[in-house]
């Protein structure tokens, strides 16, 4: 079962159509910017709602793209699938800032993409 996630999730992690977005990767940059915003910035109210309802919406597409491009696997493991990767992306952001901290080039990058990924009107 590893196999097939690990397979899984090298296979959705490449893009279907040239120029076209991939929605998993829209769900990688929003998960990134979201664990490095978490730990760096204290953004007001209404911009964090923004930026979730966002990552929210992207979550649900990406949910949806990964049972579309493989759907003999349950919605519960698409999940799994989902789950993990968060926690692996999360858990880089985390291991840069404990690194080099909130000023680091990179985190200060990902906290730009925040505020522009809460601004962002699908």
């Amino acid at each position: 079962m590893k196999k097939v996630l690990i397979l899984l999730l090298m296979y959705c992690g490449t893009v279907h159509a040239a120029g076209k977005t991939d929605i998993l990767k829209v769900f990688e940059h929003f998960t990134l910017t979201n664990a490095a915003a978490g730990k760096c910035i204290k953004p007001e109210k209404s911009e964090l709602t923004s930026f979730l309802a966002n990552y929210q919406m992207v979550t649900v597409l990406t949910l949806q793209e990964i049972q579309k491009r493989n759907s003999v696997i349950s919605q519960k493991q698409t999940q799994e699938i989902l789950k993990a990767g968060s926690a692996k992306a999360t858990e880089a952001v985390h291991s840069v800032i404990a690194k080099e901290g909130c000023e680091s080039p990179k985190i200060q990058d990902l906290i730009k993409r925040f505020h522009v990924q809460a601004k962002w009107k699908p």
